[in-house]
């Protein structure tokens, strides 16, 4: 029996780089701090409670494709040796957890990999599927995406969700790097399942992001509170308005936290202080939807092929299947 484990990266490489970037962000113009960096344990307990919001049709829409299409995924997939199942942005495993389970009573012999950055996620993750799904074989890595690509074995059967439309966070750039590192540890037999967020009417999307409740402000504004208790800053929250907005032309929806005075922030860590101006952004997210065109259109300028797209029933999101293409 293959032993379950956390490993690959420390969490203190990931505090390192957290702090890094954040005196990177922060002294740049204009200045900016990464999306990655919301989910500390504070942040994926906010992002638990956004995942639940009316507002929020982006879990429902991939909970509903991944359970009706199951079925699909395997037989698309016809493992016939030992498969690794690599879960890009684990989180609470929510969604995933349908695969995991149909899986298992299918019988297929596979081991489940989940990647997050949040050491406090993995964690969760590994003490929660032993409870869950009993003798399930879990090796959560804590590390970012691309680290964690690095080290997976090409040779090895595999099987790896990106869901949520975390990729829309990245830049072009990153999204190519990552697409590019990703087939370097594929097979043609291998399938990579992609979640995409759809264009759509932009009243649905901005409301996801900027929710009655104000769920989403706190989720913001948790990355600042993690800066003033992981580095010792003073970050006044109330002196910050969070200010979302979209444009359908691009499809990018941008998170911005607005000083709403002159004001300047130390933070002891860093050695750093930084001077914002009243109305100065701090952008904290990008969240690119996509079209069937343009999802094609990445698929084919970075090596693969569109195995299918499967839908929801409103069509606003797309749980896009990719294999390598043929030569």
């Amino acid at each position: 029996m293959r032993k379950s484990e956390i490993g690959i990266k420390a969490p203190a490489e990931v505090e390192n780089e957290f702090s890094k970037e954040v005196f990177e962000g922060l002294r740049s113009s204009p200045k900016f701090l990464k999306s990655k960096y919301f989910y500390d344990k504070k942040g994926d307990e906010l992002f638990q409670q956004i995942m639940k919001l009316p507002e929020y049709y982006l879990t429902r829409s991939e909970f509903e494709i991944l359970n009706q299409n199951k079925e699909k995924i395997l037989r698309i997939l016809k493992p016939k040796e030992h498969l690794e199942l690599i879960d890009l942005g684990a989180g609470d495993v929510y969604k995933t957890k349908i695969l995991l389970k149909y899986f298992q009573d299918q019988r297929v012999d596979f081991t489940y990999i989940p990647v997050d950055i949040s050491k406090n996620a993995i964690e969760k993750i590994t003490t929660d599927l032993r409870s869950d799904i009993p003798g399930l074989v879990v090796n959560g890595i804590c590390a970012e995406y691309l680290s964690a690509i690095k080290v997976l074995k090409k040779n090895s059967r595999k099987i790896i969700v990106f869901l949520g439309a975390s990729i829309g966070n990245f830049s072009i750039k990153e999204t190519m790097d990552f697409l590019k590192e990703t087939s370097e540890k594929m097979t043609p037999q291998d399938l990579l399942v992609i979640g995409f967020d759809l264009k759509k009417d932009p009243d649905v999307i901005l409301a996801a992001y900027n929710d009655k409740a104000g769920v989403s402000r706190q989720f913001n504004l948790n990355l600042l509170q993690r800066i003033n208790r992981e580095m010792g800053a003073n970050f006044d929250l109330e002196l910050f308005d969070h200010s979302p907005y979209y444009h359908p032309e691009s499809g990018e929806i941008r998170s911005l936290l607005i000083s709403k005075t002159s004001q300047t922030v130390k933070i002891p860590a860093l050695d750093l202080s930084v001077n914002l101006d009243e109305g100065e952004p701090i952008h904290t997210e990008v969240s690119k939807k996509y079209s069937l065109k343009e999802i094609a259109a990445l698929a084919d300028t970075s090596g693969f092929e569109v195995v299918e797209n499967l839908l929801d029933s409103k069509k606003y999101f797309a749980d896009s299947l990719w294999r390598i293409k043929q030569t």
